[in-house]
């Protein structure tokens, strides 16, 4: 035998070029276990292609700043569907997540290079959830409908998703609206086989009902030879229906004696075609033998009519076949059901589907008492025809929407009213990564430039909101935007995180102090803003990994909360150590803003109006759609100006900040809620976590941080310790407001299960 193993260094090397095709830190995509699923729907294939499925997406929230607490429950989200239950291991920038079925275990490690924050992406993948879901057969779990995520995950490739999002939306919005106008004008459903038997007048009695039952079970015909029977039938009985209607019309001139032989012939014509109508409507349904014979009622009914229609005419005739047709109400027949015994399982089934479909078209035997016996009523005869046989007739019909039925047949009939497009195909595990890799590769959505000015913008507020005055403003928004633009600039290389902060911080501190000293030359009173520098640097507060921190820490997950809260350490240190420097260098002692001595309301107008800026710049900086930071930017100003007020009325800064942060995760509860609801369009509804966050990160003492290192810089522990103390107290209630907000809105918050 020929041995084609390849040498073991060989293997190695090519399965480090295999592997290197993909992404550095995630899933190799090219394992065989994974290639061979490649193609199949995601429900049948194995557990290594659904494991790379759920953690991948585990991966990218965690790489976008969410807490572990989220990603976890966006890992379960994805499980859910495909049968698989995840036990996962979740860090700052690390996933050890272990998956089975049920009958094998895997365990997959995921250890990202770096962290940042991408509000957009958070927001995707709660989409991408809800497309997974509902394509998988289950309801939508973030958002109130599926419609507006399976149409938004269908075009990623778009470079504006939200306002994608609002477009269908709005499309959605408006076929509601035509629905509910067909609706109330009574407009005919398009489905012929349903309008049959909506227009039907006669019942079935229950010893029908089994005999049918007993016949289609021992038959045993397919759902797909009773359809084209129904269809056959159906066409059968429009052209019976017009063969009458024109010979109604043939005999507006003749004696009544005459007409009145055409009417009774022509009822015992048309009650033939409700049978054969009634049984092609129902055999869609399995029960074309049970409508089949209760239009064998309506025939005798109406031969009855015949045998009396010298005496009373065609009028009588058809009371005759209406009291046949009622002889026994349906209430009985549930009665005598319920009592009946011995019958299959088989029979029973297909009996219960069958009394859904109990009714037949009578229109026919209506055209026979349409024809009366005097030639004075012969154009009510014809309009009354007409208005039988045409399709197109002014009849009241309700016009039907599909939904799901219950009980317990339900999963048989869910396919019945559902148009073919909702019909929709299996995803394949090809398609999953697909839609993954255009939410992993999607470029951010404002340029460096943009990010700058929005970061100027939020810095400059900042400055406003902490106390400082025109001249603080300006050199804040130089300072921060020149840093930002820096910073972006600098991230798209892949460098080092603290390094960069460093360098942003002192860019931002010199820029400011230099515009400054510009401004200096003209108005000599710029030269004593010495603390304008410090709203230079807040634009490099870590917010995301700060709040995610302290909510990770209230699920009891320490291991990720102290993690990330060591991050923010290291983050601040490195940029207060850049700031003091730039301070010792230009010789800057920062003591703190002059009041500007506003008037109240005209203090909190302009407070509101700075907030709603420094949230929607804190927000772009995020990289949140241009409507998720206004949403963001409307709580921050109504949170953040009350924050500011209660504490001008002598409440703690601290308590102030848990208020603030509270009211904050209130009101996001409350707009995911209202959108929900319907109350509010479904393309609003964003994760709380990207609107709480950028409403609170202008509430962050970053004050306090930096002049607590300002004094321990200058060894002067006494007053660096007592800012140091203000600004953890402050921050810990950040995250305990939040907390207490999910605790009382969130049930999975609210109980330790």
């Amino acid at each position: 035998m020929r041995n084609n193993s390849k040498p073991a260094g060989d293997a190695v090397e090519d399965a480090a070029t295999a592997v290197s095709h993909y992404h550095t830190h995630s899933i190799p995509l090219d394992m065989e276990d994974i290639r061979r699923d490649w193609d199949k729907p995601v429900t049948e294939a194995g557990l290594a292609a659904k494991t790379s499925i759920v953690v991948r997406v585990g991966a990218l929230d965690l790489g976008a700043g969410t807490g572990s607490f989220r990603v976890r429950e966006m890992m379960h989200r994805i499980a859910y569907p495909l049968g698989v239950h995840v036990r996962a291991d979740v860090n700052l920038t690390d996933i050890e997540a272990t998956c089975t079925d049920g009958k094998e275990r895997m365990t997959e490690v995921i250890d990202l290079p770096t962290t940042g924050v991408n509000t957009e992406r958070i927001w995707l993948l709660e989409h991408y959830a809800d497309w997974f879901s509902v394509n998988l057969g289950l309801d939508s779990m973030y958002h109130s409908t599926g419609d507006v995520s399976d149409g938004l995950v269908r075009n990623l490739d778009k470079s504006d998703v939200s306002q994608v999002s609002a477009e269908l939306a709005k499309q959605i919005r408006e076929e509601r609206k035509a629905a509910e106008a067909r609706e109330q004008s009574g407009e005919a459903s398009d489905d012929p086989v349903l309008d049959a038997m909506e227009a039907a007048e006669v019942t079935v009695p229950v010893s029908m009902v089994r005999a049918a039952a007993a016949d289609i079970a021992a038959e045993g015909a397919t759902d797909d030879e009773l359809r084209s029977e129904s269809e056959e039938a159906l066409e059968e009985d429009q052209i019976t229906r017009r063969r009458l209607h024109d010979r109604l019309l043939a005999m507006q001139g003749a004696d009544g004696g005459a007409a009145a032989e055409v009417a009774a012939s022509g009822g015992a014509a048309s009650a033939d075609a409700a049978a054969d109508s009634a049984h092609g409507a129902a055999a869609g349904s399995g029960v074309a033998h049970v409508v089949a014979d209760a239009a064998a009622v309506v025939h005798g009914a109406a031969a009855a009519g015949h045998a009396s229609e010298a005496a009373s005419g065609p009028t009588v005739a058809a009371d005759a076949a209406a009291d046949a047709a009622a002889a026994e109400t349906p209430s009985r027949w549930r009665e005598v059901a319920r009592s009946a015994g011995g019958w299959s399982a088989d029979a029973q089934s297909a009996s219960q589907q069958a009394t859904q479909f109990a009714t037949v078209t009578a229109d026919s035997a209506q055209l026979s008492a349409a024809a009366q016996p005097s030639p004075q009523s012969a154009a009510q005869s014809s309009s009354a025809a007409k208005s039988s046989a045409q399709p197109s007739s002014a009849k009241s019909r309700r016009t039907r929407t599909h939904r799901p039925p219950t009980g317990e047949y339900a999963e048989h009939f869910d396919h019945v009213g559902r148009s073919d497009g909702e019909r929709r195909p299996p995803i394949t595990v090809r398609q999953a990564h697909e839609r993954l890799d255009l939410i992993e590769r999607r470029k951010p959505l404002y340029s460096a430039e943009f990010a700058g000015f929005a970061s100027a913008v939020a810095c400059a507020s900042f400055v406003f909101l902490l106390g400082g005055g025109p001249y603080d403003m300006v050199g804040a928004f130089v300072g921060a935007g020149l840093g930002h633009w820096l910073r972006r600039r600098l991230f798209k290389h892949h460098l080092n995180q603290f390094f960069v902060t460093f360098v942003c911080v002192a860019l931002a501190a010199f820029a400011c102090t230099g515009m400054l000293r510009l401004i200096g030359l003209f108005d000599p009173i710029a030269l004593t803003h010495d603390t304008a520098y410090i709203g230079a640097m807040l634009f490099v507060i870590p917010g995301f990994p700060l709040i995610t921190g302290g909510l990770d820490m209230a699920k009891i997950d320490f291991p990720s909360g102290i993690q990330r809260v060591t991050y923010v350490l290291c983050i601040i240190l490195m940029a207060t150590l850049a700031g003091w420097m730039a301070a010792v260098v230009v010789h800057l002692n920062p003591t703190g803003f002059e009041p500007l001595g506003l008037n109240p309301w005209a203090n909190t107008g302009l407070r509101a109006l700075t907030a709603f800026l420094g949230v929607w710049g804190f927000s772009v900086m995020f990289n949140s759609p241009q409507r998720m930071c206004l949403v963001a930017a409307v709580i921050g100003m109504i949170t953040d100006t009350l924050r500011l007020t209660i504490v001008d009325w002598g409440v703690p800064a601290e308590a102030g900040a848990f208020i603030g942060a509270l009211l904050a995760g209130l009101l996001a509860a409350a707009w995911r809620t209202a959108v929900r609801a319907g109350v509010l369009p479904p393309h609003l509804g964003y994760p709380r976590i990207c609107l709480t966050v950028p409403s609170i990160v202008i509430m962050v003492p970053g004050m306090y941080m930096y002049r607590a290192m300002f004094y321990l810089g200058s060894f002067d522990t006494l007053h660096a310790l007592d800012w140091a103390f203000r600004a953890f107290m402050v921050i810990i209630c950040l995250p305990i407001g939040l907390a207490m907000a999910r605790v009382i809105t969130d049930k999975s918050w609210r109980y330790d299960v």
